[in-house]
């Protein structure tokens, strides 16, 4: 087993190969996902992300973003704070709500929450085309997404999960765990936004190498999958030229 992947004891129907990287995980981020649409809910999450159970606005958020090939994923925060105290009488804050485009030179990510989800929607088929809406403000801070959607593959939630714990501690509040990043049998999933930099299967070390890579401004070869949004020849080139040594700079990838 390769240093920085540790197994979880249980069943995996994918194989040890698939989680400590030595099965390539080369060229498979979603060749499809440009447009993204972030919504907190802390669960449950269902088998599929557009099944959740959301409040109106954002139901209707989520399935016009369905319609128009924007990529939902469901987000909440690490651990168990975050869900509110039994008994508590504060009131819940209104959901986190980020939009983002990954593809191209000027990726970006805007933030706002739900009480916002009905301007978003009126700006949707813009966001489709890359273009920044109005809504929310911008993200000045990369964000790290771990998949942990143990109802679509119980990997992702015994791998991803205590990765995402982890990573919260040494990155307070740019860590979200999310649902279904694609690739499960390459679990524990790491994704880097605003880029769409996918690595994985990463642990500590790795995920750490892929996060301190990215603060300055490159791509940590080793666990990398491809920039999500990009065909996957695009992304095999671009693996091809950072194992032969070529930049290693983010700004370099298709």
């Amino acid at each position: 087993m390769t240093a920085g992947t540790v197994l979880a004891p249980g069943e995996c129907e994918h194989g040890a190969a698939c989680h400590d990287g030595t099965e390539s995980a080369a060229a498979s981020a979603p060749a499809n996902a440009r447009a993204w649409l972030l919504l907190e809910h802390n669960g449950p999450w269902p088998h599929d992300a557009a099944e959740a159970e959301l409040p109106g606005p954002l139901r209707a958020l989520a399935g016009r973003a369905g319609e128009l090939g924007v990529r939902l994923q469901l987000i909440r925060r690490p651990g168990r704070e975050r869900r509110p105290a039994a008994g508590s009488v504060t009131a819940a804050p209104a959901p986190s709500v980020l939009a983002g485009w990954t593809a191209g030179a000027s990726p970006w990510l805007r933030r706002g929450d739900g009480t916002g989800a009905g301007q978003l929607a009126t700006e949707l088929p813009g966001l489709a085309e890359g273009r920044v809406p109005a809504f929310g403000v911008p993200v000045t801070e990369p964000l790290f997404l771990v998949c942990t959607h143990g109802r679509r593959d119980v990997c992702c939630a015994r791998l991803g999960g205590p990765l995402a714990r982890n990573l919260a501690r040494r990155h307070p509040g740019q860590v979200w765990e999310t649902t279904h990043v694609g690739g499960h049998r390459f679990a524990a999933n790491l994704v880097l936004l605003p880029h769409g930099l996918y690595y994985g299967p990463v642990a500590g070390a790795s995920a750490e190498a892929a996060i301190t890579a990215y603060a300055r401004g490159e791509v940590a070869p080793d666990r990398y999958r491809g920039r999500a949004g990009q065909p996957q020849q695009a992304q095999a080139a671009d693996h091809a030229r950072i194992r032969a040594g070529a930049s290693r700079s983010v700004s370099s990838l298709a």
